[in-house]
């Protein structure tokens, strides 16, 4: 969740930081339009105005469409080229997941 609240603020500042104007003079927008899109929505149900089964129903097709997403990737997923990398990108990203899922749950129990 930390990643996708960060999402809006670092492509602002990356797009800031980066931004030429193209052949014809014209900046870009330093927000794609997706992210306006996100930002707005989140806007309007932080405000309550999206009623509770819209938000329910929603948060469980994410949920569904999350599913879908780690299962597409564990299914394209080859053991074969996994070997081929070696055992230390394996092991950075085992330890990449043991990292996030201790500080995650220090940050909770720290919370509590």
């Amino acid at each position: 969740l930390f990643r996708v609240a960060m999402l809006l603020p670092v492509v602002a500042v990356v797009s800031l930081l980066f931004r030429d104007g193209t052949a014809s003079g014209k900046k870009p927008p330093v927000l794609p339009g997706f992210l306006v899109g996100f930002a707005v929505l989140v806007l309007i149900n932080s405000l309550g105005l999206i009623p509770k089964p819209v938000t329910d129903a929603a948060s469980s097709l994410s949920r569904w469409c999350l599913v879908v997403a780690i299962s597409a990737l564990g299914v394209k997923t080859s053991f074969q080229q996994l070997a081929a990398v070696g055992w230390r990108p394996v092991a950075m990203l085992a330890a990449n997941t043991v990292f996030l899922a201790a500080l995650i749950l220090g940050g909770l129990l720290w919370l509590r």
